[in-house]
């Protein structure tokens, strides 16, 4: 394997307990990612007075408005997809790819909250917010695997 291919496909290139642990970190990312959707109620229900209080105690000391709980949500979103996106292209995907696979599936997780967990909401916010997170780590797992290397 040439150089310019071994860089299009890290996980080729690698040594073999790289693989290893690149699948079996993907497979625990899976199962976390699996286990907080399709959780009958919202995971940060527990939480939600703690979070209120949070955020109130922030917009005392100066903190905007507008970053409440609403925000503070959108961005969880997003860096819950982040390792989506890092993964996608570890495994070889280019990163149109990895974003489109992103928003696929985060579609369906959405659409089968809306559909079949009536306590949890389908929001195509979340769509938004979970592509934007794999477009992100998709972004820099390219822009690092395709650093320069040095010789050993």
């Amino acid at each position: 394997m040439d150089a310019a291919s071994a860089s299009r496909d890290p996980l080729r290139a690698g040594s073999r307990r790289r693989r290893i642990a690149l699948r079996v970190t993907g497979g625990l990312y899976v199962a976390f990612v699996a286990g907080v959707v399709f959780w009958p109620t919202p995971v940060d229900r527990p939480e939600a007075g703690t979070l209120a209080s949070m955020f109130l105690w922030l917009h005392r000391h100066g903190v905007p408005l507008w970053f409440g709980y609403n925000l503070f949500e959108w961005l969880a979103n997003v860096a819950f997809f982040i390792p989506f996106g890092v993964l996608a292209v570890l495994f070889g995907s280019r990163v149109r790819w990895a974003v489109l696979a992103a928003c696929s599936v985060s579609t369906v997780v959405e659409l089968a909250q809306w559909l079949f967990l009536p306590q949890r909401t389908g929001s195509v916010w979340d769509v938004l917010a979970n592509t934007c997170g794999a477009f992100i780590g998709a972004g820099a797992a390219a822009l690092w695997t395709r650093r320069p290397r040095r010789a050993p």
